[in-house]
Order: structure tokens, then C-alpha cells, then sequence
């Protein structure tokens, strides 16, 4: 009660609980009621909705870079695919001795290994010598070479050669070879992944890379493949898992060897023919002339 004898009128802010249904309460306890009330159970749920959503995202990193394949098996998956295929490719190579370069030789072809069909053009470039040209065409277990032959390679009794491919007078895939091709076999990058199998062989995720309708990853290797002879280079792998690009240097003493090899048109039919019989002598083991390019 007050100094006059009547009841003071009540000036506190009514409360969410104490407004009849229908009545409209004052901003300030609309606003600051409801905060001021919130249940403590939801702000614990909240955090733990939290750790469980953070605790799940860390888990889907490590399974995601648990799962990724290593450089080395992208590299060597690519090459076995791309050269279980068919391809089309070309090939640059140098060799300098002693930093002198002393022949080039430029190559170009298609190869289909499902039906064993291929056919390859050659330019061989000596220095000091005549230029070389030869045409390998091979189908089924045998071969077919051609040479413009010079002054220092004696002609056969007929224009081309006929013997069995290296995989075929071996009984199976001979090794590969990657510092230089021969005629009897077909330039192919699985080449490359005996020699990645070697020990020590290194392979690295190099960044991105682009060509022509293309875009992948560059990756990196080197191998020592004895005292004196190494091998490193670049292979560029589009997103399709195919080898767009093969970059090498091989040295051994003083010898430089340089190759820049390319594939496209994957999956495309590969026609060959045989020459005719008339202009065919069949020759036993390798090429008479032993061509290595």
C-alpha cells in the first residue's frame, strides 16, 4: 500500500506466463523472454550435432587420401591401358654423344594390339651419312620392313622383308625397350612400366596438364638402371586415364638419348596390308639387317 492508504499499482513487465492467451506482450519481453528461457538441452545438442558433423567431415578427408591411387600406379595403370589399345603415334628422338648430336631420327605409325596390326614410318638422320627411310607394317606374328637402302646397306634380293616379330620368335612379349626402337618391335608405352618396375624408380604428381581436346596430370620419374645409365622424363595421363605424352632422357656414359612421344586417336581402326608375295623374301629370326633405330 501507499502513503494514502491504497494499493501501489504493480509496474513489473509481465512475464510469457503471465499473459492471458490472446494478449500481446511488450516488445522488450517478446524479445528478450524467449533468450533468456532458451533450454540449456538444445544448446548441448547443438554442440554435439557440431563435433559429430566435424567428426565426419575429417573421416571423409582421410578415407578420400586413403583411397586415391599413388602417382606410380596411375603412371603404370595408363601405360598398360593406352597400350592395350590402339593408337596412333610419332616419335622425335636425338642422340648426342659427348653433347654433339649425332643422328635424329623421326617416326610415326599406328598400332592396334588387340588385332596385331601396325604400320610405322621411319626417317633415320646420321650425321655424316645418307638419310635412311623404312616402312614396318606388322600383322599377326609376322613383319614386313622396307629400307631405302644407302652405300653402307646392301639391298635384298627383294624389296621387303618377312620374319616373325620379336613377341613371336621369343614365344611371348619380349622386354620392352625405351632408348630406341627396333624393327622388329612395335613402339608401344608399355615400354616404359618395365622399366618403372625396376628398383628405386620414383614417379611424382607434377600439376596439372592440357592439349589439344585433352586435359590430365603430368607426372614426374627417374630410375638408375645401372652404375653408369639413367632415365628420366615427364609422362602427361589425360582424365581418360590414356598417355597423351612421353618426354625421356636416357644417359649412359656419354651418351644422350632424347625422346618426345606422342598418342592420339585411341580406339581407331588401324588397316594394314601385306605386301605383295611377289615382292616378299622371308628371312628366319630378326630382320637380315638387324635395324636398330
Amino acid at each position: 500500500m501507499n502513503e494514502t492508504g491504497q494499493e501501489a499499482p504493480d509496474t513489473s513487465l509481465p512475464g510469457p506466463d503471465d499473459a492471458s492467451p490472446g494478449t500481446l506482450l511488450p516488445l522488450d519481453a517478446r524479445v528478450r523472454g524467449p533468450a533468456w528461457r532458451y533450454p540449456r538441452h538444445r544448446m548441448r545438442w547443438l554442440a554435439a550435432a557440431v563435433a559429430v558433423a566435424a567428426a565426419a567431415l575429417a573421416a571423409g578427408v582421410t578415407a578420400a587420401l586413403q583411397a586415391a591411387p599413388s602417382p606410380m600406379s596411375v603412371v603404370t595403370s595408363a601405360l598398360a591401358r593406352t597400350a592395350a589399345g590402339s593408337y596412333t603415334f610419332s616419335l622425335d628422338s636425338t642422340t648426342l654423344v659427348a653433347g654433339k648430336e649425332r643422328s635424329v631420327d623421326v617416326l610415326s605409325g599406328a598400332f592396334d594390339a588387340r588385332h596385331g596390326l601396325g604400320t610405322e614410318v621411319l626417317t633415320a638422320r646420321a650425321s655424316g651419312q645418307h638419310p635412311v627411310r623404312a616402312q614396318i607394317r606388322f600383322i599377326g606374328t609376322y613383319l614386313y620392313t622396307w629400307v631405302s637402302f644407302g652405300a653402307r646397306l646392301p639391298p635384298p634380293g627383294r624389296p621387303w622383308d618377312k620374319t616373325l616379330t620379336a613377341a613371336a620368335a621369343a614365344g611371348g612379349t619380349p622386354s620392352g625397350d625405351l632408348y630406341g626402337f627396333v624393327s622388329d618391335q612395335p613402339v608401344s608405352p608399355d615400354a616404359l612400366a618395365a622399366v618403372l618396375r625396376s628398383a628405386g624408380a620414383t614417379v611424382r604428381d607434377s600439376g596439372p596438364a592440357s592439349g589439344p581436346g585433352w586435359t590430365g596430370t603430368r607426372y614426374t620419374f627417374a630410375v638408375r638402371l645401372g652404375a653408369r645409365q639413367s632415365l628420366s622424363g615427364t609422362v602427361y595421363v589425360d582424365q581418360q586415364g590414356q598417355v597423351r605424352r612421353l618426354v625421356s632422357t636416357t644417359t649412359q656414359n656419354r651418351i644422350t638419348a632424347e625422346r618426345d612421344l606422342t598418342f592420339g586417336h585411341f580406339g581407331a581402326p588401324v588397316p594394314v596390308t601385306a605386301p605383295p608375295a611377289s615382292q616378299v623374301q622371308y628371312t628366319s629370326g630378326r630382320p637380315f639387317w638387324g635395324f636398330y633405330f
